[in-house]
């Protein structure tokens, strides 16, 4: 993954999207905080590999193909690359470089882009059984933390936001994320600013400035790791990825290693004491 050291966007436009994406349905307004934001903790939800995974390895690219030769002219080296862990925006990059393509250049083209994408995606996923499946405990999970005055939940993931609303509320989970301050990956093609844009974010939708050890990240990779210490956060990785069992995690030296989030008591105990 590239290191670059500013985010593509700016501190307003991080902001602007996630406003965008609340405004754009009134329903979708968050409820008023039981706890004040200095006493929360915020929970950053990974998603592939972490509360869901394709029942196909590679069935992304079913779609994504398509849409990359429609907006940029080429699908690149999409069909030979390993993609885990990697933002969308990352994957167009890393299949594009070698034509000239760069970050700025890729999230460029984001207006155009996130609605072709959202038509591809739905086109195929409604043609598939069962595209994906359920991690161990996820619903009881967002349930109980969503209940709880102490945490708050938002996404942060690698997924675009049209992509993430579509494989949520396949399972109906976008409603514990609707209207929430949520990082997508059309922020930045690096995780590690994902994470960085995540505090400006939400402390600017909570209007109080938040201590970066108040966010938990909850993800499957190796890459999931960085993105929180790249902010400060601490890290809960969940050995449900098809990729990093608990033994490789654990060398990248998150603060707790699960196997998944079956055990609701245990997980709410974690995430309370952490």
């Amino acid at each position: 993954m590239r290191n670059e050291k500013k985010s593509v966007l700016a501190d307003k436009d991080l902001y602007d999207q996630s406003k965008t994406l609340k405004d754009a349905n009134p329903v979708a307004s968050f409820s008023p905080l039981k706890s004040q934001p200095s006493s929360l903790k915020i929970l950053l939800w990974d998603i592939d590999g972490t509360l869901m995974s394709s029942t196909t390895h590679g069935a992304f690219k079913i779609y994504f193909a398509p849409v990359m030769r429609e907006i940029y002219g080429s699908a690149g080296k999409l069909a030979d690359l390993q993609v885990s862990g990697m933002t969308d925006t990352q994957i167009f990059y890393e299949s594009l470089k070698d034509e000239g393509w760069t970050p700025a250049k890729i999230l460029g083209a984001k207006d155009k882009l996130l609605p072709v994408f959202k038509r591809a995606m739905s086109d195929v996923i409604g043609r598939t059984e069962k595209p994906y499946e359920l991690k161990p405990g996820v619903r009881e999970i967002l349930e109980a933390t969503s209940e709880n005055p102490h945490f708050l939940n938002a996404l942060l993931t690698g997924n675009l936001s049209v992509a993430a609303q579509i494989k949520l509320e396949y399972f109906d989970l976008w409603k514990y994320f609707e209207g929430k301050p949520n990082i997508f990956g059309e922020i930045s093609h690096d995780r590690r600013e994902l994470g960085k844009a995540a505090v400006k974010t939400i402390s600017k939708f909570l209007g109080e400035k938040l201590k970066p050890e108040q966010f938990i990240v909850i993800g499957d990779t190796p890459n999931d790791i960085a993105a929180a210490r790249a902010f400060g956060a601490k890290m809960i990785s969940v050995a449900t990825g098809s990729k990093h069992t608990k033994d490789e995690l654990l060398k990248y030296k998150p603060d707790v290693v699960i196997d998944n989030l079956g055990n609701t008591q245990n997980v709410l105990q974690i995430l309370g004491t952490i």
